[in-house]
């Protein structure tokens, strides 16, 4: 098989790959197969990817743990606080559109991700509705509902379970 192909082959089962077509084994199998056993960029896309999985889960855990700071231990203006709120939910948000878009979908970025907007969420809930606990209700069960999606969409048991047990949690605490 001359070089042309070949290079056109592999192109085309990295595109497999990366856009989960095949079953990633069967893409390595034919990526060997096609390569000789000798495709070193593989490599160093995957030591890319596994960098910024955890460049992105240092951040999203930062900011979860800076968000918990100030939202319960200090006391800012509610401007501020909405500030705060817009800027963690639309990076939260993005944050998972980037993940979705690249096609690797690990679980501490996208627990931190939700977990930042189930309480962003919950602390605009207190700041718009500061009388009525029946909107923090509905906001913690979009959230779960929110949960329960992605876990069906992304095949993760852990959210499925998570809204699950998230929803139960919530009717036990207005019932009881």
């Amino acid at each position: 098989m001359d070089d042309h192909r070949r290079k056109i082959i592999i192109n085309e089962i990295k595109y497999w790959k990366q856009n989960r077509l095949l079953p990633e084994h069967y893409c390595d199998f034919l990526l060997n197969l096609y390569t000789e056993g000798s495709l070193e960029d593989d490599s160093t896309s995957r030591n890319r990817s596994s960098l910024t999985k955890g460049i992105l889960s240092f951040i999203l855990i930062g900011m979860l743990s800076l968000s918990v700071f100030l939202f319960y231990f200090t006391e800012l203006s509610i401007f501020l606080q909405t500030a705060f709120i817009i800027f963690f939910d639309l990076s939260a948000i993005t944050a998972v559109l980037y993940m979705v878009k690249k096609s690797f979908l690990d679980l501490v970025p996208l627990l931190a991700s939700v977990l930042l907007l189930l309480i962003t969420s919950v602390q605009a809930a207190e700041i718009i509705f500061p009388d009525h606990p029946v909107m923090i209700y509905i906001t913690v069960a979009l959230n779960c509902i929110l949960w329960i999606t992605a876990g069906t969409k992304w095949k993760m048991v852990s959210f499925k379970l998570s809204g699950i047990i998230g929803l139960i949690v919530l009717l036990i605490t207005i019932f009881i």
